[in-house]
């Protein structure tokens, strides 16, 4: 992880490295999971998960779980190859 990256895109990196652990971009993830992963709190998870998904990066699915959105997914892409 680089440490230039915000609280945003290291959720964003980590989703998409889970995401495609299970080899779909697109996979249904534990938006809580994924926080937890990328340092942040319950409370920062939401934050997080209402602006991205605001931006259209992530697509919310009830409670707590999240999938990329092709957005999301070229974020991450262009993200890892900085």
């Amino acid at each position: 992880m680089s440490p230039r990256w915000t609280k945003d895109e290291r959720f964003i990196i980590f989703a998409y490295e889970t995401a495609m652990a299970q080899n779909d971009p697109y996979a249904i993830l534990d938006r809580y999971v994924i926080g937890q992963a990328s340092g942040l709190t319950a409370k920062g998870v939401d934050a997080v998960c209402n602006l991205l998904a605001q931006a259209n990066f992530i697509k919310k699915l009830g409670q707590k779980d999240v999938r990329l959105t092709k957005n999301g997914e070229e974020l991450a892409l262009r993200l890892r190859s900085e």
